[in-house]
């Protein structure tokens, strides 16, 4: 708070002008981290559990299997009372899920997700550096004039990432902060996916077949990285999804574009895979199904920032590059 003042005498003063600041990040929380991925505490009741923060997911799941100290309890078809991120929500409903197999995690059991369904309510800015988590309402948040001075970067999510879906493109838009990115002179849009731990090939880039065909049109053929091909299971049974991994060739680089159309990340130092959904697949959607160019960023490049701050309220990812 900033207030202006004028002396009267020796004995008081009266305050005749008080503007108010925008102040911080909001409230700070305790943030643990998987290899690249970031994680908040959450509890049912009195029982608690650590849910990945994953702006890439927009439903919300629970394992009741893998809390702390005892195992939650639905009071009807998915329903948890008392349910706590960040402040207490009342109840909410949950799609349980196995999160029994997530690897690279030590300390503790992945008990849930909180997906952009919770994630689209406040401002959160992921603090790596310092393991923290912030939410804000926007109220007394810092101004973008104040974000720019500290060193921060923004990245234009209008359309794909919002508090109102109907400032989304379309109804068949996941609410999910997507961005956009460029390989050499081609852009694409790309979802960021703080959930995606891309641990073994830092700064991981899915990308699907519209984006490699305009990257070939384009003049830039990716360089074939076979030891890093995998497969990958799909949301139908029984079918699979092959996905091969390039590097970028020599002098050309990625870079995210920032609103005002200078470069962020700008690096020749990625790991891209080409995602190709099979046909059987297709209902799975994701971004192997989009018919524009696009791509999906692996959680080491919000790490790599340090602080990242999600804002629903203008639809802007900011990303500090100091």
């Amino acid at each position: 708070m900033k207030c202006y003042k004028i002396i009267l005498g020796f004995l008081f003063t009266i305050t005749i002008a008080c503007a108010q600041n925008n102040l911080d990040f909001g409230e700070k929380f305790p943030l643990e981290l998987g290899q690249t991925t970031p994680y908040a505490k959450v509890s049912v009741g009195n029982i608690e559990g650590y849910f990945l923060v994953d702006f890439g997911t927009t439903s919300s799941t629970i394992d009741t299997n893998n809390f702390t100290n005892g195992k939650p309890y639905a009071n009807t078809s998915n329903k948890y009372n008392n349910f706590n991120f960040l402040g207490n929500w009342g109840t909410v409903s949950l799609y349980h899920q196995n999160h029994s197999n997530i690897a690279g995690l030590s300390n503790f059991k992945q008990a849930g997700i909180i997906g952009t369904d919770f994630l689209t309510t406040n401002i959160y800015t992921l603090d790596y550096e310092n393991k923290a988590i912030y939410k804000s309402s926007g109220i007394n948040f810092y101004s973008n004039k104040s974000l720019v001075k500290q060193g921060f970067k923004a990245a234009s999510s209008v359309g794909y990432y919002s508090n109102d879906y109907k400032k989304l493109n379309n109804d068949c838009t996941a609410n999910i902060p997507t961005i956009p990115i460029k390989i050499g002179s081609i852009s694409a849009t790309a979802q960021i996916d703080s959930g995606y731990d891309d641990a073994k090939y830092r700064h991981s880039i899915n990308i699907n077949q519209a984006f490699f065909n305009a990257l070939i049109d384009g003049g830039i053929y990716l360089v074939e990285n076979p030891s890093a091909n995998i497969t990958l299971s799909t949301c139908v049974s029984f079918y699979s999804e092959a996905v091969k991994a390039y590097k970028l060739p020599k002098g050309v680089k990625f870079s995210i574009t920032s609103v005002d159309g200078s470069p962020i990340f700008l690096t020749n130092d990625v790991n891209i895979f080409l995602k190709q959904t099979p046909p059987e697949a297709q209902t799975c959607g994701g971004i192997g199904t989009w018919k524009i160019p696009a791509a999906q960023l692996g959680a080491s490049f919000l790490m790599d920032s340090k602080k990242v701050i999600f804002d629903p309220f203008q639809s802007k990812v900011w990303f500090y590059t100091k």
